[in-house]
């Protein structure tokens, strides 16, 4: 009999731009699928430095709420379209930066998901400032969700990077949990590395590889028993681990990694081969944040 992983409720970040939609419509299923509450957050943030001479104009902070409940409403809207009434999210207007709203939601949601990026984003290919900040400093599981991402076969898998090390096995639950819920497979993907192996004059990785796959599969035997209706396909690769996974990512319905690895300085640190896969990834990208 399966295990799922039990998310509390989840909070969606709101903001006036096409990846925050996005972001709120895969929030809306997720909660839907789960048959957990929905949270729809917005934050206004105090203009401080927009007019350091002059007064701010009267009534501009009343206008500014106005605003924000506006975009809830249509936003809490869309969540009952999209899920058929099955989801009735509830509203929550804070006046603070966006990224300090979501990582105090953080503490008490079992999931925050967030677009991409804002409206103010440069390029459509560099994560936003409260994206990035909500990666790097949530207390749950964070999801980053692009507009421009490609629609995935109703039976495309779930993806998992993983490298072994104590944060991952916190991406391996939720992966398994993930494709679990959906009815799907999983593609659990481990990239071998060592600092300086492959330009060690004789290194032979064929020669290594059997040893690894018998790693790889001995880790995730435990979960495969936890979760016998997951078909794991186990795919064992020779470093560049953030490439390979972006490169399979077009063909599954979202990606699961840990916030960081072996190499990672600290838990507030996000990895490297994670910020990688969420910053070039076009298909829902979980990173599984430790407590």
């Amino acid at each position: 009999m399966s295990e799922p992983v039990e998310v509390e409720k989840i909070v969606a970040g709101v903001a006036d731009s096409p990846s925050s939609r996005a972001a709120v419509e895969w929030a809306a299923r997720e909660a839907e699928l789960r048959h957990i509450p929905l949270v729809l957050l917005h934050a206004n943030t105090l203009p401080i430095g927009a007019w350091p001479v002059a007064p701010m104009p009267v009534g501009y902070l009343d206008w500014q709420m106005k605003v924000g409940r506006e975009l809830l409403d249509d936003t809490a809207q869309l969540v009952r379209s999209a899920t058929a009434g099955a989801v009735s999210p509830t509203t929550e207007l804070i006046v603070a930066t966006p990224t300090a709203a979501l990582m105090n939601a953080s503490r008490t949601a079992g999931m925050v998901v967030v677009g991409s990026r804002g409206r103010g984003a440069l390029s459509r290919f560099v994560l936003g400032s409260v994206s990035t900040g909500v990666l790097h400093h949530a207390r749950c599981p964070v999801v980053v969700v692009h507009d421009e991402g490609p629609s995935p076969a109703a039976d495309a898998p779930v993806l998992l990077g993983f490298d072994g090390s104590p944060s991952s096995q916190a991406a391996i639950a939720l992966a398994f949990d993930e494709a679990y819920r959906r009815g799907v497979g999983l593609v659990a993907m481990h990239s071998w590395w060592s600092p300086g192996a492959f330009e060690m004059p004789g290194f032979d990785w064929e020669t290594l590889r059997p040893e690894v796959n018998r790693q790889v599969r001995e880790m995730l035997t435990v979960w495969q028993h936890r979760f016998p209706d997951v078909p794991v396909e186990r795919v064992v690769v020779a470093d560049r681990p953030a490439e390979r996974l972006v490169e399979r990512s077009s063909l599954c319905r979202l990606v699961v990694v840990g916030s960081h690895g072996h190499g990672a300085v600290g838990s507030a640190v996000l990895g490297s081969v994670s910020n990688a896969v969420v910053q070039a990834a076009r298909v829902p990208v979980i990173v599984a944040r430790p407590r």
